[in-house]
């Protein structure tokens, strides 16, 4: 068991569990609907699956999880009441980050968890009815990391690391800090179209509507208000 900090203080208490690393990011994930370990993993990549393990045992000791199969017997993991509780702190804290923690640097240009990310904000309801697939290359990333596919269909979207063997529909191609700083709000995605920085290929049709299919964040819309005690 982790040392705590002595304190009677109900934030020292809450710091016990909370503060270890990517403990609050676990929760964002749960949050955000994951529920089976390798779900969770492709939104924290690069957390270690021995420490993820380590991390939900943890939650599931503190009551903020719980452990149970599904049907296929794979264990699905559940926010408790006191976990989903925790929704406000996760965005305030992510409102916190937003208009006033530091700015990227290129170690946390991910793209595996942009496009994670990204196929959670899609607008499903504006997209054409069937099946629709989007190709993301980044030109700027490693062989490995460099092409996403996203396959929507009937509300329901996939992340394929490999091509899904269906026709693509729309095509993006960009840097993965364009993307971010689109996903983020700190860039238009209509300027930056306009500019070339992100260029797109396929129908027509579907080329015109991408923008209104990328939700962006949930946290887009905050500004930044980071000042110069940040350099």
């Amino acid at each position: 068991m982790h040392q705590g900090y002595g304190q009677f203080c109900p934030v020292a208490l809450a710091a016990e569990v909370l503060a270890e690393r990517w403990t609050l990011l676990i929760v964002r994930e749960l949050l955000n609907g994951s529920a089976r370990f390798n779900e969770i993993r492709r939104g924290v990549p690069r957390l270690s699956p021995t420490l993820l393990k380590q991390r939900l045992e943890t939650l599931e000791h503190s009551g903020i999880v719980t452990r149970n199969p599904d049907g296929d017997g794979v264990p699905n993991y559940r926010l408790t009441d006191a976990g989903t509780a925790l929704a406000p702190v996760v965005y305030t804290i992510g409102e916190w980050g937003q208009r006033w923690a530091r700015d990227l640097k290129p170690p946390d240009l991910d793209p595996a968890a942009l496009v994670w990310a990204i196929h959670r904000r899609l607008n499903t309801a504006a997209m054409p009815a069937g099946r629709t697939v989007i190709e993301v290359e980044f030109i700027d990333a490693r062989p490995s990391d460099r092409r996403f596919w996203l396959v929507h269909c009937a509300g329901e979207v996939d992340v394929c690391l490999k091509h899904p063997g269906f026709e693509t529909d729309v095509r993006l191609v960009t840097r993965i800090r364009t993307l971010v700083e689109v996903w983020r709000g700190l860039r238009s995605i209509k300027e930056e179209l306009r500019a070339g920085s992100m260029k797109l290929s396929g129908t027509s049709t579907c080329c015109r509507a991408f923008p209104q299919w990328l939700m962006l964040s949930a946290l887009a819309h905050i500004p930044r208000e980071r000042g110069t005690w940040a350099h």
